[in-house]
């Protein structure tokens, strides 16, 4: 299947992607459960919890708190600050890492013994930054599964906050 990157970004700039989520199973998956799933530390953790998974339509919802002191606001931009649109990728892009890691594994479970999955992003295919983030906000992350085969897999992401969708993005990633 062949997904064309700007008509996603032209149709998801419009229409929350967890709509498609229609049999999501809710949960609470914190920063130390997702720690287990992918490579990210602080302060480059971008992923604060895991809140709903949805295996049949391949969507993952999740939440990342833009802390009004995170030291990015002061120089981005002065007077007006604005979370930078290439974290709010980074953030959508690690809810899909972790999405990666469900899917692969038939659960929404995450077990003490789990193995994280070695994952890397290796494209942009397209991305719309579209409101602004400011600081305070609690960003909405949503990702889906567009395909995938034995090296890549292509994802969605959207950022959301008060339900305004933020940033939406297409990506690749590898694994390894």
């Amino acid at each position: 299947m062949n997904h064309d990157p700007e008509k996603l970004l032209k149709t998801f700039r419009k229409k929350p992607l967890a709509d498609n989520a229609v049999s999501l199973t809710r949960c609470n998956h914190a920063s130390d459960a997702v720690k287990k799933i992918i490579p990210h530390r602080e302060p480059f953790l971008l992923v604060d919890s895991i809140t709903g998974i949805d295996l049949q339509n391949q969507v993952i919802c999740g939440t990342r708190l833009c802390r009004a002191d995170d030291p990015v606001f002061q120089g981005h931009f002065p007077g007006y600050p604005v979370y930078p649109g290439s974290l709010q990728l980074e953030s959508a892009g690690q809810m899909g890492l972790c999405l990666c890691y469900f899917l692969a594994n038939q659960t929404t479970e995450i077990p003490v013994s789990t193995q994280m999955m070695q994952v890397r992003a290796t494209k942009v295919l397209g991305a719309q930054f579209l409101e602004p983030v400011p600081p305070g906000s609690t960003m909405e992350l949503v990702s889906q599964r567009l395909e995938a085969d034995s090296f890549f897999e292509t994802y969605l992401g959207q950022v959301l906050v008060d339900r305004k969708i933020c940033s939406v993005f297409v990506g690749e990633i590898c694994i390894l």
